[in-house]
Order: structure tokens, then C-alpha cells, then sequence
């Protein structure tokens, strides 16, 4: 076949990163393309993430059902900790930096693509995801489901916050806080799943101060209270 597809200009175009094609737009006032590139950029960060998901899921359910509990347990902690450890790590440690702390991890949120929902009183604050843009929005395009369904851990234990039939990886939470409490004694963050997860919103809740987080949240996962 001799016919090209695209021009010289059209292969440079689609070379160029939508982000600096975004900012061209702005810088020429064309706020029509701009927005265009914008929701483009969007579906294309939403297309890669769900790919992610979908890859780590479906990894986490075949050591699962081939290796059982106890190693996923164990793939669990370790994968969660390469990622986690280091985003703690690089966060301020001294108390007064809290605030800063948590809009780190607001907007470390924003990566899942779905808008926040954040309330806090004298104790703590409350960070909801409107949907969950991983976990919850799996359970909702039914990927549990059918005969390719990813795998549901059907014993409740520590993993699972002592809840059947729990999707595995909405597991994943209780390995960062297991994670934080290993390094430093106590969890930055600790999760409230919903009572109906993929139909209601979990909450992840920061405690202003550490030794006010409750002592069920160290036992859930088969810790005490320090």
C-alpha cells in the first residue's frame, strides 16, 4: 500500500502531549479547544488508571486463588508498602504540618479522577471520594461479577476488617494503615468502608491527633493501641 495515512503535520501533531497542546489553546484565547483538550486529557488519565486498576485486581485475585489468603495477605502489605511508604515518607513529620499532610494526600486523592467530598470538626477530617474512582467504581461496573470476575475474599479477617465477602482490592486500605503503624505506631489514615460498598462512600478519616484514634481501628487488623 503506497497511500499514507497522515501527513507530516498530522504524525507531528499526534506526537505532542495534550497537556502542551491544552496550554496552547489557553495562550491563544481559545477557550473552545482549550476545554476540548481538557476533557480529552481527562478520558485519556481515566483511560490509563482504570487500565492500572484492572491490572493489580486481576493480579491480586490470581495470587489469591492460587496461593490462598496468607500470601495474598503478605502480597498484599508488601506491594502496598513500595508505593505508600515512600509517599509518607516524603510528607513534613512535624505535627504543625498536618494540614499540609492532608492536602498532599487530598490531592494525591485527585489522581482517582472523581470529585471529593472533605468535612472536619475539632478531632478530624473526613475525606469521601464521589464515586470511589477505584475500588468503588469496580463493584459498580460489576467486574466482580460473571465468569471473568475478579476475586472476592469470602473470609472475613484482618485484611477484610473482619467482613465477608469483601473485594480484593478494597484490601489494599488495610495494608496502608497496617503499613503506617509498623513504621511510625500509628495510622495517618484510617478507613470507614460503607456498609454498602460501590453504593455508599467509605470514608478515610485523619485524626488531628493520633492518640485519639480509636483502639477498634488497631484491632480490627489484629493490632493494639500503643
Amino acid at each position: 500500500m503506497s497511500e499514507r495515512f497522515f501527513t507530516d503535520a498530522e504524525l507531528r501533531e499526534m506526537e505532542r502531549r495534550t497537556v502542551d497542546r491544552l496550554t496552547d489553546a489557553i495562550e491563544a484565547g481559545d477557550s473552545d479547544k482549550a476545554k476540548k483538550l481538557a476533557r480529552r486529557m481527562y478520558n485519556e488519565f481515566l483511560s490509563m488508571h482504570d487500565l492500572y486498576r484492572n491490572w493489580i485486581t486481576a493480579t491480586l485475585s490470581e495470587v489469591g486463588r492460587r496461593y490462598g489468603d496468607e500470601a495474598l495477605d503478605d502480597v498484599m502489605v508488601e506491594g502496598v508498602r513500595a508505593w505508600w511508604q515512600p509517599i509518607t515518607r516524603a510528607m513534613p513529620q512535624d505535627p504543625e504540618s498536618l494540614p499540609a499532610r492532608i492536602k498532599m494526600f487530598a490531592a494525591g486523592l485527585h489522581g482517582h479522577l472523581q470529585p471529593l467530598e472533605i468535612s472536619e470538626d475539632d478531632d478530624k477530617i473526613e475525606i469521601k471520594m464521589c464515586p470511589c474512582g477505584s475500588g468503588g467504581r469496580l463493584i459498580q461496573e460489576g467486574k466482580y461479577e460473571g465468569d471473568e470476575a475478579f476475586l472476592t475474599i469470602e473470609k472475613g479477617q484482618r485484611m477484610t476488617y473482619g467482613r465477608p465477602d469483601y473485594p480484593v482490592y478494597c484490601a489494599h486500605e488495610y495494608a496502608m494503615e497496617r503499613v503506617d503503624i509498623e513504621e511510625n505506631g500509628t495510622p495517618f489514615v484510617v478507613v470507614e468502608p460503607a456498609a454498602r460498598l460501590g453504593r455508599d462512600h467509605c470514608k478515610m478519616v485523619v485524626y488531628k491527633d493520633p492518640a485519639k484514634i480509636p483502639a477498634e481501628y488497631y484491632e480490627r487488623i489484629g493490632l493494639k493501641k500503643p
